[in-house]
C-alpha cells in the first residue's frame, strides 16, 4: 500500500494543480493542436486509389511491396529509404487486393506525423526566441503538411533533414559529438530517402568544420560528424553491389534525366505527347544525348550554352510565383515579412551563428539551376526554418505590438500587399494580407491585451489563420471497391498472372494489381509507326495488355489514337468502367 501512495504522490506531482494550470502547459497544448489538426485533415489519410499519385506515390508505394515479395533493392539514386517505409506500410496489408491504398493510407499518416515532431524539435531549440506552440500553430493553419503527402520522398526527407537541424542547433550549445553524430546519422537516413541529402551533408560539413576544429575533442568530433553517413550512404552503395553485382549509384544517369526534363521550363511542345517526354527529346536535340554527354549535365550545357542560359533565365523569372505556390498564396507574403523580422531578431540578439546555420542549411535548392527545376515540393524542403524564423517574427512582432514604428512598418508592407492584390486582382493575397492586418489591429486597440500573453498569439495565430487557410478537408467514410481504378485493379488482378506485362498511360493501376509495366509513355516508344505498326511492335515486346484511362489518352492522345485504330481487328476491349473512361484491352488472337 505505501508502494501504491507514494507512486501516487509522484503522479499527482507532475500533474498541474487545476485546469487552468493544464492549459498553460506547452506540452499538453502542443498535443491537443497535433490531434486537433490530424481530426480535422483525417480524409487526407483515407484516399481512394484515384487520389493516389499514380506516377511517385504510386512508384514508392511500389518499390515496397518488390522489397518485400522480390527482395528488390533500388540503387541509391532510386531513394531506398522510401522503399524501405513502403515496405513496412505495405506488411499489414500484402494480402489484401487494395493493399495499396492501404499502405498509402499508413504511409501518409506516418509521414504527416514526422512533419509534425520535426516542426516541434527545431522550433523548440528556438524556444529562447519563441513559444514553441508559435511554430506548430503557423504549421497548423498552412496547407502545407498536407500537400507534401502526394511525393513521399519529400516529406520523408525534410524530416530527417529537419531533425539533421535539430541537432545541429543542439550541438552549437553543447558542443558534444553525441550531437555531430546524430546529425551525421539523420543526414544519412535523409540521403537515402532523396538525393538531396548527399548535398545536404556537403553544407554540414562548411557549417561544422569550423566548429569542431575550436574543440579540444576535434578528433573524436570529426568522427562523429563523418562516420554515421559515410557508413550509411557508402554501406547501403556496397550492400547493393554485392547482391547485383553492380556497385553503381545511378546518380549521374538520375540527375541527368532531371535535367532532360528541365526543358519544359521554356518549351510547350505540341500536346500529342506527354509533355514530360516532348520536353526530354527537345533537350536531346539541343544538347545532345545521354550516351552523347556520359550523362554529364556540365557537358551538356557546354554543348549549347545559350538554350541553357535561357532555361536559367525562365526558372529565375518563374521562382517568386512558385515560392508563392509552395507556401499557399494566401500565406506566402504575409510569411516573408515574418520571416525576415525573425531574421531581424536574430541579428539584434547578435545571434549570428544560428542565423548563419539557418542561411546556410537550405542551400542544396541551389541544385534546381543546375537542372532547371524548381517543383513546389523543393521549395518546402525548409520548411521548418521558414516556419521556425516565421514564429520567431511573429513573437517578436506581438512583443513589440504597441511600438509604433514596429506596428508602422508591419502596416506599410500589409497594407502594400492589399493594394497589390487589389489593383493586380491577386486577391488571394489581398486576402491573406488583410485578415493579418486586421488581427494585428485587434491586438494593437485591445486594453486587456498582455505582451507575454500567450492567449494574445493563440488570437493571431488562430483566427487570422484558420480564416485564411479556409476549409479543411470534409470528413469522409471511405468505402473499397467502387472507385473506377480499384475495380480495374480487382478485375486485372483476377484476369491476369501476377506479374503479366501491361501497358499503360500512367503506372499506378498496373502495380497496385501487381503487374509488371510498359510504358506507353516514354521516349524510345515509336510513335512515328502507323497503327497497324505499332501494334505488332507491341506484340513484339509482349505486351499482353492495356490499361486505359485519363493517363494515356489526355497525357498523350497521339498514341491513344494510334491504339484507339486498332481496337476492333488488333485489341479488344475486355472490361470497361465509368462509361469508357477505364478499359482494357487485349489482342484480339488472346488464347
Amino acid at each position: 500500500m505505501k508502494k501504491i501512495e507514494s507512486f501516487r504522490r509522484g503522479i499527482s506531482s507532475r500533474l498541474p494543480s487545476n485546469s487552468a494550470q493544464l492549459f498553460q502547459d506547452d506540452r499538453f497544448l502542443i498535443v491537443l493542436l497535433f490531434l486537433a489538426n490530424l481530426f480535422l485533415v483525417f480524409a487526407v489519410f483515407l484516399p481512394n486509389l484515384s487520389e493516389i499519385n499514380p506516377w511517385d506515390e504510386a512508384a514508392y508505394a511500389s518499390s515496397g511491396q518488390q522489397l518485400v515479395d522480390k527482395g528488390e533493392l533500388p540503387n541509391l539514386a532510386g531513394n531506398p529509404l522510401t522503399a524501405v517505409f513502403y515496405a513496412i506500410s505495405y506488411l499489414p496489408f500484402r494480402n489484401s487486393i487494395q493493399w495499396m491504398v492501404h499502405s498509402v493510407s499508413l504511409g501518409r499518416l506516418v509521414l504527416f506525423s514526422m512533419l509534425w515532431l520535426t516542426t516541434y524539435k527545431v522550433v523548440r531549440e528556438l524556444e529562447k526566441f519563441t513559444p514553441v506552440f508559435v511554430g506548430l500553430g503557423i504549421l497548423f493553419v498552412t496547407p502545407l503538411a498536407i500537400e507534401m503527402l502526394r511525393f513521399p520522398t519529400d516529406p520523408l526527407f525534410a524530416s530527417f533533414a529537419g531533425l539533421a537541424l535539430w541537432q545541429l542547433l543542439k550541438y552549437t550549445k553543447t558542443r558534444e559529438p553525441a550531437q555531430l553524430r546524430n546529425v551525421s546519422t539523420f543526414l544519412g537516413l535523409s540521403a537515402l530517402a532523396r538525393n538531396d541529402g548527399l548535398v545536404l551533408f556537403l553544407i554540414f560539413a562548411v557549417i561544422s568544420v569550423p566548429l569542431i576544429i575550436r574543440s579540444s575533442r576535434w578528433v573524436r568530433s570529426l568522427a562523429a560528424a563523418a562516420l554515421p553517413f559515410i557508413i550509411l550512404v557508402g554501406g547501403y552503395i556496397f550492400l547493393v553491389g554485392l547482391l547485383s553485382g553492380n556497385f553503381e549509384s545511378g546518380l549521374a544517369k538520375r540527375t541527368y534525366s532531371n535535367f532532360e526534363s528541365g526543358q519544359q521550363i521554356v518549351f510547350v511542345g505540341s500536346g500529342e505527347l506527354n509533355a514530360v517526354i516532348e520536353s526530354r527529346l527537345e533537350a536531346r536535340r539541343l544538347f545532345g544525348t545521354p550516351a552523347e554527354n556520359a550523362n554529364s549535365v556540365f557537358k551538356a550545357i557546354l554543348h549549347n550554352p545559350q538554350a541553357y542560359l535561357e532555361r536559367l533565365g525562365a526558372v529565375i523569372k518563374a521562382l517568386p510565383q512558385t515560392m508563392l505556390k509552395a507556401y499557399g498564396i494566401r500565406f506566402s507574403a504575409v510569411l516573408l515579412m515574418l520571416v525576415l523580422r525573425g531574421i531581424f531578431e536574430l541579428i539584434r540578439r547578435r545571434e549570428f551563428l544560428i542565423l548563419t546555420i539557418l542561411m546556410l542549411w537550405p542551400l542544396h535548392l541551389l541544385t534546381g539551376f543546375v537542372i532547371t527545376i524548381f517543383r513546389t515540393g523543393h521549395l518546402q524542403f525548409p520548411f521548418y526554418i521558414v516556419f521556425g524564423l516565421a514564429s520567431i517574427g511573429l513573437a517578436a512582432l506581438v512583443k513589440n505590438i504597441k511600438n509604433r514604428r514596429e506596428m508602422a512598418i508591419a502596416s506599410l508592407y500589409l497594407i502594400a500587399l492589399i493594394l497589390y492584390g487589389l489593383f493586380d486582382n491577386k486577391l488571394a493575397i489581398f486576402y491573406g494580407a488583410a485578415v493579418f492586418l486586421g488581427g494585428l489591429m485587434i491586438l494593437r486597440l485591445s486594453r486587456q491585451y498582455s505582451t507575454t500573453s500567450k492567449s494574445a498569439i493563440y488570437l493571431l495565430i488562430f483566427i487570422t489563420g484558420i480564416i485564411v487557410r479556409g476549409q479543411f478537408p470534409s470528413p469522409i467514410i471511405r468505402t473499397i471497391g467502387i472507385d473506377p481504378k480499384e475495380q480495374m485493379v480487382a478485375y486485372i488482378t483476377q484476369e491476369f498472372d501476377e506479374g503479366t506485362f501491361i501497358a499503360s498511360g500512367a503506372p499506378g493501376v498496373i502495380w497496385a494489381s501487381k503487374m509488371d509495366y510498359a510504358g506507353l509513355i516514354s521516349t524510345d516508344f515509336p510513335v512515328n509507326r502507323n497503327s497497324e505498326e505499332l501494334y505488332v511492335w507491341m506484340r513484339e515486346q509482349g505486351i499482353e495488355a492495356i490499361y486505359v484511362d485519363h493517363g494515356l489518352y489526355n497525357a498523350a492522345p497521339k498514341i491513344w489514337d494510334l491504339i484507339e485504330d486498332q481496337i476492333g481487328s488488333g485489341w479488344v476491349r475486355i472490361f470497361i468502367v465509368d462509361q469508357g473512361n477505364y478499359q482494357v484491352l487485349v489482342p484480339a488472337n488472346r488464347n
